[in-house]
């Protein structure tokens, strides 16, 4: 039951990069090998846009070609545009929102294999397949092992 809660709680939260967002914490689990990261890590990566500074190491979404992949890049240098948005300088001079910030590297935690479950769990065939179609197989064994219990009950009033 704790797996069903945790895989729809994931899925409620999941960002427009197909990761899961909560506040200014990111869950994703890797599709390839991304620098020192490996596919299938889970990450969890903390946001701290403020605290990023000119070389620092960071992992964003790339969005080039219309794909959202997860890139590495060394920040060049950094501009507050407002108070909510800043716009790091990365390589070869290209512009990076913070809004595709994912989070600075030292401020990824890892978990090996375990995003190879994310991934299947949260993915659109293995939600319906492992969590729903489990649930409604029990709810339809319960209904049909109580269903004389329901009418000898209805009966006796």
């Amino acid at each position: 039951m704790l797996l069903v809660f945790t895989t729809t709680f994931f899925l409620f939260t999941f960002s427009q990069f197909s990761s899961s967002q909560i506040g200014n914490v990111t869950i994703m689990g890797l599709k390839k090998d991304v620098g020192s990261f490996d596919k299938g890590d889970l990450l969890i990566a903390v946001k701290k846009k403020e605290q990023v500074k000119k070389n620092d190491q960071i992992m964003y979404y790339d969005t080039k070609q219309g794909k959202h992949e997860v890139a590495l890049d060394h920040v060049e240098d950094v501009m507050k545009t407002n108070k909510n948005e800043y716009t790091y300088v990365i390589q070869d001079g290209l512009f990076l929102s913070s809004e595709y910030l994912i989070g600075e590297v030292n401020h990824i935690t890892t978990i090996p294999f375990l995003g190879y479950c994310y991934l299947l769990f949260t993915s659109k065939i293995g939600y319906p397949v492992l969590i729903i179609l489990p649930i409604t197989i029990a709810f339809i064994f319960f209904i049909r092992k109580y269903k004389g219990t329901f009418k000898h009950e209805k009966n006796k009033n």
